[in-house]
């Protein structure tokens, strides 16, 4: 009798990719926005496709702008209105590398746009509230992308002490989706208030510190490996607060000299808060081997340039001899190429609310002794067509070079150096004037002399 035959096991239908939640979201969402006109429309699609993915360097599973500023933007006229004038902002600034037929006529939209905003934002600050403060909160950062585009350094730091401000009052969070929105928001704030707190008043980074002394958690003081990479940023980014001791401003080195020592407890404290980050850290990459091949790979590669910032300079001022080590600076170097050759290999400008790798050149660039590390450090500056906040790379090198100019001059450097970035009101460009005037009196006194 022939054996039955065996029944055939029913193929499982395959199951779909998951397409990315902000994608989907994003086809659905752009075709119910009736408030916007075509123009408008296309200038909100090109700041989600293109300008959240420079503004940030999480992926896009945790990009702030993508997970949380579009949802609110369904509901907010103002967090609209301002995607839709940094979109065109964005797309202006991109284009000057290849010339814009009209630039005026899309200078002139970008600022109506912005005004748009400003103008929808008065009704919500009125009503005090969670979610209310965190769309003003939104827009701010959104007003200094689109100052930092256009160049107006003035009107941006404006901003900054307004948002500044905003975190003096307690941000109450019902849900954890509140939560982690507030903590994204204290971290952007605070990392560009930190590397703009050099042109600014004293009281700029206030309201962040107070939401930090009030928000401390045990896991600051925890020495299990971070969660993800997002938990290893914002805790680096508390460290960058509390170190009112910055190494990037020259009073440092004076005052350490002064004090005799009595800084001496604090900066212990950081470095060994550093170290625990560190350890905190290096545990994450090790375990979760996936940040290093993965789309998080941007993030990944600057946090090691966040990481080698903070050993730099915690190296460059343990010794008089350090500044002239070029192994005090190497390290750093090497992630800053890495860092570097993705943007260089754009052949376009390019523009990033958080980044810090123009910031890390510029200090290297202004402290170390050793010739060859500073031209390195300058002719990656020079490769580079990118602005990260206030920090334009164009506008760092021109600085530095007219610097060496003045050094090169009668002038010596005490008589000018830093007072020039702390009263300078519209950021680097401030000091380039100043130097240029500085520059063209000596020159014009060596002639008559």
């Amino acid at each position: 009798m022939p054996k039955p035959k065996k029944p055939r096991k029913r193929r499982q239908p395959k199951s779909k990719a998951a397409q990315p939640v902000a994608q989907a979201t994003f086809i659905l969402t752009v075709n119910v926005l009736s408030s916007l006109t075509d123009f408008e429309t296309h200038h909100f699609q090109h700041f989600l496709q293109w300008t959240t993915s420079q503004l940030s360097v999480s992926p896009a599973s945790t990009n702030f702008w993508l997970r949380y500023a579009f949802p609110m933007s369904h509901y907010s006229e103002p967090i609209r209105y301002s995607m839709v004038a940094v979109g065109a902002c964005h797309r202006l600034f991109m284009a000057k590398s290849i010339g814009h037929s009209n630039p005026w006529e899309l200078k002139r939209f970008a600022i109506h746009q912005y005004n748009k905003a400003i103008a929808s934002i008065v009704p919500t600050m009125a009503v005090r509230s969670t979610s209310n403060m965190h769309c003003i909160l939104v827009c701010c950062l959104l007003f200094v992308s689109f100052e930092s585009l256009s160049g107006r350094y003035t009107e941006l730091f404006k901003h900054l002490r307004a948002g500044n401000e905003i975190f003096h009052s307690p941000l109450r969070a019902s849900i954890p989706e509140e939560r982690a929105v507030t903590e994204k928001l204290v971290e952007m704030f605070c990392r560009l208030g930190v590397e703009s707190s050099s042109f600014m008043d004293e009281h700029c980074l206030s309201g962040l510190s107070q939401w930090y002394c009030d928000n401390s958690t045990t896991s600051t003081i925890s020495c299990l490996p971070f969660k993800n990479l997002d938990e290893a940023s914002y805790e680096l980014r508390q460290l960058d607060l509390r170190q009112t001791d910055k190494p990037w401003d020259v009073d440092r080195e004076l005052e350490s000299t002064d004090n005799n020592g009595e800084g001496g407890a604090p900066c212990l404290v950081l470095d060994d808060a550093f170290r625990r980050w560190n350890l905190r850290f290096e545990a994450l990459t090790q375990f979760q081997e996936i940040y290093v091949s993965t789309k998080a790979g941007p993030q990944l590669r600057n946090l090691r340039l966040r990481q080698q910032f903070w050993q730099m300079t915690m190296n460059a001022f343990s010794s008089e001899d350090a500044l002239s080590n070029p192994q005090t600076f190497i390290p750093l170097m090497t992630v800053a190429e890495s860092v570097a050759a993705p943007f260089i290999d754009m052949n376009q400008p390019t523009f990033s609310l958080d980044g810090d790798l123009i910031f890390s050149l510029s200090l290297v660039a202004s402290i170390a002794q050793n010739e060859g590390i500073k031209s390195q450090a300058l002719d990656l500056l020079r490769k580079l067509n990118r602005r990260e906040g206030i920090w334009d790379s164009h506008d760092v090198v021109e600085m530095h070079e007219l610097m060496m100019s003045v050094n090169r001059g009668e002038c010596g450097p005490e008589e000018w150096d830093w007072c020039y970035e702390r009263e300078a009101p519209a950021g680097i460009p401030g000091i380039i004037k100043q130097l240029r005037t500085r520059l063209g009196n000596s020159t014009r006194t060596s002639l008559v002399t």
